[in-house]
Parts: structure tokens; C-alpha cells; sequence
């Protein structure tokens, strides 16, 4: 999921961006639709999608791709059991790692720089 979307000018209608390995492709929720899947909609990380696709190839300059979407369901936590050392140690790990998506990872504090500059010359 990239970008969810509720312009006030599509008369309640959601749009979803979403990527995978194959490109970027866009999700049209109509507002029913929206309604009855609302918590998947607002929350989900990982959704599955049902409905049907639309493709725009041949009058676009640059292919579209949209899924007119029927249901969504929430898979969520499937992520929770991605860690390579086991269940047992999974916890709560994709939720920790998203909340800082957007946050630039910086060193911690007393901990040696991985850069070593050299030294400065003297060209005089």
C-alpha cells in the first residue's frame, strides 16, 4: 500500500496505490464497498484485493492499470510471521519497523562513525 486517497470531488470514492514486484496499479473503492470493508481499508498493511481489472494500454501514453474492487481483506498479520529466527521471536517487529518508514536512520548516540575521513593535506 503506497497511498490511500479520498478526494472530496470523486463523490466518496477511494483510491489505493498500491506495488508490487510486477509495477504500481490503482484500486477504485466505491463507497459501499468502502463502508463494508472500512476496517481493512483504514488500517490494513497487507490487503487482498478482489474485483475487476481495467487496463488503459492502447489510448495512454503511459499503460493504467485499476481494479475495480468488489472486497478487500485485511492480511495484515501474515506479517507478523516473517522473521527468519522463528515465530517464537517474531513479536511485534513490521510494526516497529513501519512507524519509522518516513525517519532518516541515524547513528546511536556514542556509537563510532562508520566513515572514516582521511586526513587533511596541505598544499602549501
Amino acid at each position: 500500500m503506497l497511498i490511500r486517497q479520498r478526494p472530496g470531488s470523486a463523490h466518496g470514492i477511494v483510491f489505493l496505490t498500491v506495488e508490487d514486484e510486477h509495477g504500481t496499479g490503482n484500486l477504485v473503492v466505491y463507497p459501499d464497498i468502502a463502508a463494508r470493508d472500512r476496517a481493512a481499508l483504514v488500517a490494513g498493511r497487507l490487503l487482498l484485493a478482489e474485483g475487476r481489472i481495467e487496463r488503459e494500454v492502447a489510448e495512454a501514453e503511459v499503460p493504467i492499470t485499476h481494479l475495480i474492487v468488489r472486497r478487500l481483506h485485511d492480511l495484515s498479520p501474515l506479517l507478523d510471521h516473517l522473521d527468519a529466527a522463528g515465530p517464537e521471536t517474531a513479536g511485534d517487529w513490521a510494526g516497529q519497523a513501519l512507524a519509522r518508514a518516513d525517519e532518516v536512520r541515524r547513528p546511536e548516540p556514542g556509537s563510532r562513525p562508520r566513515v572514516r575521513m582521511p586526513g587533511s593535506r596541505d598544499f602549501n
